[in-house]
């Protein structure tokens, strides 16, 4: 196995270093989510542009492809059951996935759809319709199923840890002439063998809308927008996600370009949260200057579906800070040299609770103490008494230290607040530096004023 996983991991790497991806992203991925990408010619891929410098290799997203069938860094297009020409929602959907997970989490991409495919009885013709094809070759959902499998065990066979996640479907356009409850019933049974045949009664399943100008412009897909958009109500665990107007290729009405590609991963995935009942967030930053004494913000970002109760909690280099709990946290001195974290938890009723937690921070700089400067009381004679003054030294409690100078030269025995004049100070200039020390906060100094002795 560790031999398998080497050699994956090394393709992995040379063409991360081909598309200039740092190449220890390879090893950082232990756990791969499962994505079955299904339907027709807008999954398979056809937004464009697409496989330009806008779309480097991703070191966190995989595939196991439809031809070719090895466990791989995901490419765009994606190795579909067809031949794909541009990037698929699928490929969007893993990259906002992602935003959304740990690190060492990756996504294996089955992409399984076909172009022009639909529920259909044809003998002779790919189906997506359950129990109908009339061979193997041409049964999809079993093709689809297999193929899912097949991926599954590859990625196991790395030593990763393997989570089948969903069903992502985009499909209709071929099925225009049917009513709104016979493409319902095809669809409800397809979702249903799927969850059978991967033995997940709860598998998340969402399916996208079709092009807003497509579905006007066609008698009857209106019909199969409807089943799409009551999918949520009839079926359990499932989501809709909705496509964005003005987002087609030239010249067609069938196809999302690259920007509607990029909007259906958005919706992709707040449809797959309600689908699979987990609140979601992104991983939050942190903001403010990262030295004690100043405070720290957790940034959560957009939470859903909203609305979304948030709790948080602070980390000092991944140990747990008592009693932070809020939006907002106060350097102290034990977090200098130290990194520090924000886990943002969101909870709603009905959602499984979901945890993300930001990345460290910088090392946390010593803080600065408000150092005043110091001033001397008393009568400057000789036989009298010197104060010294500190002032308000900040935060309290600080720790104050004092020397006295006769003109500029330490007077070796002088280290308390106060100073008794001496006859050899007659004539000369006293001073007073004040030094302060706390910590988590860099030392500080300052001198008074010169104070001359009668003489």
């Amino acid at each position: 196995m560790s031999k398998v996983r080497g050699l994956l991991v090394g393709l992995a790497v040379s063409a991360m270093m081909l598309a200039g991806v740092p190449v220890q992203a390879a090893e950082a991925v232990t756990v791969l989510h499962v994505f079955l990408a299904a339907g027709q010619s807008n999954m398979s891929g056809r937004g464009l542009p697409g496989g330009t410098t806008d779309d480097p290799v991703d070191p966190r997203i995989f595939q196991y492809g439809a031809k070719d069938r090895r466990f791989r860094t995901a490419t765009v297009p994606l190795d579909m059951h067809d031949t794909a020409s541009g990037i698929s929602p699928a490929t969007t959907f893993a990259r906002e996935y992602l935003k959304t997970q740990p690190a060492n989490v990756g996504v294996l991409i089955i992409p399984a759809a076909h172009g022009g495919t639909g529920f259909t009885s044809d003998s002779s013709s790919l189906t997506w319709s359950v129990g109908a094809a009339t061979s193997s070759a041409r049964d999809l959902p079993e093709l689809a199923v297999r193929q899912t499998h097949e991926g599954i065990a590859a990625a196991r066979a790395t030593g990763r840890t393997v989570d089948l996640k969903g069903v992502l479907w985009h499909q209709g356009e071929n099925n225009s002439s049917m009513t709104t409850s016979a493409y319902s019933a095809k669809l409800d049974k397809l979702i249903a063998f799927f969850r059978s045949r991967l033995a997940a009664s709860k598998l998340p399943f969402v399916v996208g809308q079709m092009t807003p100008e497509g579905i006007e412009a066609t008698p009857g897909r209106v019909n199969i927008d409807r089943s799409h958009r009551e999918t949520p109500a009839r079926v359990s665990s499932t989501g809709f996600a909705p496509s964005k107007s003005g987002a087609v290729n030239e010249g067609d009405l069938i196809h999302f370009n690259r920007a509607g590609v990029q909007y259906l991963g958005k919706t992709y995935l707040s449809g797959y949260w309600h689908a699979a009942k987990i609140t979601y967030g992104p991983v939050p930053t942190i903001r403010g200057i990262r030295k004690v004494g100043s405070t720290l913000s957790a940034v959560p970002g957009t939470w859903g579906p909203a609305p979304v109760n948030l709790a948080y909690r602070w980390y000092r280099s991944g140990n747990e800070i008592r009693d932070t709990y809020g939006t907002s946290y106060k350097l102290r001195s034990g977090d200098a040299g130290r990194s520090i974290t924000v886990k943002v938890t969101g909870s709603k009723t009905g959602y499984t609770t979901a945890s993300r937690t930001s990345a460290g921070t910088s090392a946390i700089a010593k803080g600065t103490l408000t150092a005043p400067t110091p001033t001397i009381t008393g009568t400057a004679a000789a036989g009298s008494t010197l104060t010294a003054v500190p002032g308000a030294w900040g935060p309290p409690p600080v720790t104050l230290t004092y020397k006295w100078y006769r003109s500029n030269i330490l007077i070796s025995d002088a280290s308390s607040a106060t100073y008794k004049v001496r006859s050899g100070d007659r004539g000369r200039t006293i001073t007073v530096k004040v030094t302060g020390s706390k910590s988590g906060y860099n030392t500080a100094s300052e001198t008074s004023t010169g104070t001359k002795v009668a003489g």
